[in-house]
């Protein structure tokens, strides 16, 4: 997406700020962005004119100087010549021709003159138009009606004398034009002294000046004309169109509308509308990826949950595995010591039985009563030997249940199905040698019978006995050392055991965790449809399915921590 350069937002500002003004926003953006021009242009006219008008004060407060001064001029002549007359040097009226023609010979620049009149405008002397000497001007007017020596009287009769604005034919024209005269009084002779200078002049330089000032307002006018339609289409492309036509586009951009189609000029790359173009087309690449994400978010939170749940299932089934195993483990650890105790026992009477009858061949004389007690132990014996075999019976039976319980755990189970195979294997040997222990003691009661009958034959008959009893023992450790080995393998399967309920508990913790993780996945997932819901694609709004309670669909799929806690551990049992 295109930035918007720092200049072009000032510009948007400054346009924003002037369409909040009511007379503002009824012009168009054509006519707002040449109003600064039109006023550029009345405040330039306005400031040559009031240039121009400055520099015709200035010329005419110089020339209204030169009045004043050569007035003093003239004035001082009269007073010279009236001091004359005062001292006595020349009569008043002598006093008063001779300074009527110095004052009638008197000329500065091109047309001054000076004339002298009375305060009753009675003309005293007039150089160009000697035909007016003595007669009464308080009648004369000028072609503008002003009363010219009416107003020259007023003016001569102040302190210092006055100016008067009139029009007055030039020497040698009959055409009146503009004249600026000043009169000043010489109270002793009645006399006003005026003279006085065309200003037309002036206002030709005046409009001079303006017709200068207007045809170099008129050029930069031009110029500003032309770099104003260049502005103005520049500006119009950059900004791709109406400046209304944008904003409207970025508030419904701003209101999440993405669905509106934003047409540009052909080939604009670099405008603002076309920047609002790719931002719009951006974000709603954007969102639509959003919304798939959520989506994505959604099934896979809900696979979550739902793999959470089974693997809870699976869990409370292993747990439940273990108790009866650890049970059935108790059972067999308590048999185990009893089949130890008893093979002790059976250890302990046939070692009795060996010593015995090493010592028949001494005592041939007691072999008949030996042969009652040899009767007697073999039928403990026998009952010895019935209990050995049930316990080996009962040994494979447990055995073949640890196996189940091996096969049903899996891998965790493999090493404890080795442990109870070779108990069952044990258990079936002790069962072998038990009924070989049977049929020997079978024949040592049928020997005993016998044996009062074949005293003869005792000796070499107790010599049997004494190795039978010999087998007897060494079967009997047989079994000693199964039951030995049998304990050490339980003591390995109740670690194992063990090892498998702390596998367990760490099972559920995980669980535990995999919920809380899915029921935030959840949550976020939440919060992320409803922020991008505000958007329209074209397509529909955001789905709202996500805005359902997370508890409707993210159930805590993990037993309870009191559960967990509650179930019995592996109990080790000690051999």
């Amino acid at each position: 997406m295109l930035p918007v350069p720092a200049p072009r937002r000032r510009m948007l500002s400054i346009i924003a700020k002037a369409n909040g003004d009511p007379f503002m926003n009824r012009l168009s953006f054509t006519q707002k962005l040449w109003l600064p021009l039109l006023v550029s242009l009345v405040a330039l006219f306005s400031i040559s004119v009031f240039n121009a008008y400055q520099a015709r004060q200035i010329r005419l407060e110089e020339r209204k100087s030169d009045l004043i001064n050569v007035s003093n001029v003239a004035m001082n002549v009269i007073k010279e010549y009236g001091a004359m007359a005062a001292s006595g040097a020349l009569g008043k009226s002598e006093a008063q021709q001779q300074a009527l023609a110095r004052l009638k010979a008197m000329r500065y620049g091109k047309d001054g003159y000076f004339s002298v009149s009375t305060s009753n405008e009675v003309m005293v002397m007039h150089p160009i138009k000697p035909e007016l000497d003595g007669r009464k001007m308080s009648d004369f007017k000028d072609p503008e009606g002003n009363l010219v020596f009416v107003l020259i009287s007023k003016a001569g009769s102040q302190s210092g004398g006055g100016f008067v604005d009139y029009v007055w034919p030039r020497v040698g024209s009959a055409e009146p034009v503009p004249k600026m005269s000043f009169a000043l009084g010489y109270q002793p002779w009645d006399w006003i002294a005026t003279t006085g200078i065309y200003v037309d002049d002036l206002n030709l330089a005046f409009m001079q000046s303006l017709y200068q000032a207007g045809a170099i307002l008129l050029v930069v006018a031009l110029a500003l004309v032309a770099l104003v339609i260049y502005s103005n289409r520049s500006m119009l492309a950059a900004i791709g169109g109406d400046p209304g036509a944008a904003a409207a586009i970025a508030n419904r951009i701003a209101d999440g509308d993405l669905s509106l189609d934003i047409a540009t000029r052909p080939g604009d790359t670099r405008s603002l509308v076309y920047a609002m173009k790719c931002m719009r087309t951006s974000l709603l690449h954007t969102i639509t990826n959003i919304k798939s994400s959520a989506d994505t978010i959604a099934t896979a939170s809900g696979q979550i949950a739902s793999g959470n749940l089974d693997l809870s299932s699976r869990t409370e089934q292993q747990a439940g595995s273990l108790e009866e195993t650890a049970s059935a483990m108790e059972q067999l650890t308590s048999t185990v010591k009893q089949n130890a105790d008893n093979a002790r026992q059976a250890n302990q009477l046939a070692v009795t039985a060996s010593q015995v009858a090493s010592n028949s061949s001494a005592v041939v004389s007691q072999v008949v009563d030996t042969m009652g007690n040899i009767r007697s132990s073999s039928k403990k014996i026998v009952d010895i030997i019935g209990v050995i075999d049930g316990i080996a019976f009962q040994t494979n039976i447990l055995a073949l249940n640890a196996a189940v319980e091996a096969a049903r755990a899996g891998e965790q189970g493999r090493g404890f199905a080795v442990v109870a195979s070779e108990v069952r294997s044990l258990a079936q040997r002790s069962a072998a040698a038990a009924k070989e222990i049977k049929v020997l003691i079978d024949d040592s009661v049928s020997q005993v019978g016998s044996g009062s009958k074949l005293v003869e034959q005792a000796g070499a008959t107790m010599g049997e006995v004494v190795t039978s009893v010999k087998r007897v023992t060494d079967i009997i450790g047989e079994i000693a050392t199964a039951s030995q080995e049998q304990s050490t393998g339980i003591e390995q399967v109740n670690h194992a055991i063990a090892q498998m309920d702390e596998v367990t508990q760490q099972n559920a913790a995980l669980v535990e965790q995999a919920a809380a993780a899915a029921a935030s996945l959840q949550e976020q997932a939440v919060n992320l449809a409803q922020m991008v819901s505000v958007f329209k694609t074209g397509s529909g709004q955001v789905s709202q399915a996500f805005a359902a309670e997370p508890s409707a669909r993210a159930r805590n799929i993990t037993p309870p921590q009191a559960q967990l806690s509650s179930r019995p551990a592996a109990r080790r049992v000690a051999a």
